[in-house]
């Protein structure tokens, strides 16, 4: 079985098909930041799909979802890593 990572709205993605992993602002309208969401690229072209992996009130909870899962993805050879929900000011 392939590594699989489980988003927080439950769907799984194969590792294999993800390509790269970033935090993203998750803007308004009028460019207001609204939280933070860790996404994945499935995809090489312009019009690539990126599935929102996470989503977190503040940058420092993306960035610890991210770096868990890169934790998580040097250590297990087959085993499913599901994107935590951390709670509101980073901790788990």
């Amino acid at each position: 079985m392939a590594k699989s990572i489980i988003t927080q709205d439950g769907t799984i993605i194969n590792f294999d098909k993800l390509l790269a992993v970033y935090v993203d602002e998750d803007l308004d309208d009028d460019d207001n930041v609204l939280g933070y969401d860790l996404v994945g690229v499935t995809g090489t072209e312009i019009n690539s799909h990126a599935v929102i992996l996470g989503s977190y009130d503040d940058e420092k909870s993306a960035m610890k979802a991210k770096s868990d899962l890169i934790i998580w993805l040097q250590s297990e050879a087959f085993s499913t890593f599901e994107v935590p929900d951390y709670d509101e000011g980073g901790d788990a």
